[in-house]
């Protein structure tokens, strides 16, 4: 019983002090919305980079191998902490016998 009552009270104090979306982005300038989607649109990038890895069944240290670089450059990548090259991504592409297309639209 103790436990529901804390549950109610966490959901109902969540929800008070919850904003939407919409909210935190209403109060963006039009350059800090592009910034942000920049960010999802390359956290998007990294995410398809690992799933490909994964799906080839590829640990990071078989890929780094394949591609000559070190495992954790591979990790710092796909964690979002390191921004590689286009050359590094060139290499990440052809040790998956993938292409990488670049494309400004």
């Amino acid at each position: 019983m103790f436990f529901l009552r804390n549950n109610l009270l966490v959901k109902k104090t969540v929800k008070k002090s919850a904003i939407s979306l919409a909210e935190v982005f209403g109060h963006f300038t039009p350059i800090q919305e592009e910034r942000v989607a920049n960010e999802v649109y390359r956290y998007d990038l990294l995410l398809q980079l690992r799933d490909l890895r994964k799906q080839l069944g590829l640990t990071q240290a078989e890929l780094a191998q394949k591609a000559a670089m070190p495992r954790t450059t591979i990790t710092k990548i796909e964690s979002g902490s390191y921004n590689p090259t286009i050359s590094t991504l060139l290499s990440l592409a052809s040790a998956m016998d993938k292409k990488l297309q670049l494309r400004f639209i």
